[in-house]
């Protein structure tokens, strides 16, 4: 009896111990990890993307050396914001574009990789709502969005045993690989959609570019209805008209300049770009990491 009481006692040591810290995993929304876990992670999705060159057809860089340039510059501006914390550690200077003029969308993996469809450049009529949008997709790597996410999904796997056992999360190997293919699905939640809204606005007040320009790429896409697939966020999150409307009122309070800037560099850009009939995939087939629902969905 005596010695039942002690494997009691035992039992119930480990439960209190483990069981707030299996809460702590689950429901945290800090990130566990130093951010230079998240440019490792972000290398794995870069290397995935590399590998599927036909779903991900990567512009020449050396190509489309000027097209690159203004894309890089439009990058830079707005990690220079004072508001952008891992400017120095993550890599948003290794901006990518994708050659999918199907495809409305912009994003940035962990770690700062930013890639940019061919699409969403065509689609957009003045240079301050790709920005926005940049900024938005800007805000998912720096909040840590998607480290957040998987924090809570391997937990069990990687960061409680490194907790509990002192070890160390290995990046690299199958978990690594399984890592990667998770973070071409992952959806953010409303909290982190409402929250890379208001950042976006954020970087944006120290740009030359209108600081509401996300606002502006929505209502797009809202006014336009059935001439382009609803995208992913706007069908997830019925109160897109809301989010806009946060996103204006937003702007004014802070005081930011909401005036567009002039098209004439803006649609040299577009120029440079190549003019991609071809480049549509079969039927059925998923068209980027964060799309995996329907097709030309801008998965911001």
């Amino acid at each position: 009896m005596k010695f039942l009481r002690s494997i009691y006692k035992v039992i119930l040591g480990m439960f209190l111990v483990v069981m707030p810290l299996f809460i702590y995993l689950m429901f945290n929304e800090e990130p566990l990890i130093e951010p230079e876990y998240d440019v490792e992670l972000g290398l794995q999705t870069v290397m995935s993307i590399q590998e599927d060159p036909v779903e991900y057809p990567i512009l020449p860089k050396e190509e489309y050396p000027e097209a690159y340039a203004y894309m890089a510059a439009m990058v830079e501006e707005i990690v220079n914001s004072p508001e952008v914390q891992y400017r120095d550690i993550f890599k948003y200077k290794d901006v990518k574009i994708i050659n999918r003029d199907d495809v409305l969308n912009a994003f940035c993996v962990p770690g700062g990789y930013v890639y940019v469809y061919t699409g969403i450049i065509k689609y957009m009529d003045h240079p301050d709502h790709l920005a926005g949008v940049l900024g938005h997709e800007i805000a998912h790597a720096e909040k840590r969005h998607s480290t957040i996410r998987l924090q809570k999904e391997y937990g069990k796997e990687n960061i409680f045993r490194f907790l509990i056992l002192s070890g160390s999360v290995n990046l690299s190997g199958a978990i690594a690989v399984k890592m990667a293919k998770d973070l071409t699905s992952l959806d953010y939640s409303r909290g982190q959609e409402a929250e890379a809204d208001e950042w976006s606005v954020r970087y944006l007040r120290s740009t030359p570019y209108a600081c509401n320009g996300a606002a502006g790429f929505f209502e797009k896409i809202i006014e336009e209805g059935n001439d382009v697939a609803i995208p992913e966020f706007l069908s997830d999150h019925p109160d897109s008209a809301a989010r806009v409307r946060d996103i204006n009122g937003l702007a004014n309070n802070m005081g930011c300049s909401q005036e567009l800037m002039d098209v004439a560099k803006w649609r040299a850009f577009q120029k440079m770009l190549p003019s991609n009939k071809e480049t549509k995939p079969a039927e059925g087939t998923p068209t980027g990491p964060e799309e995996q629902k329907e097709e030309e969905i801008p998965a911001t």
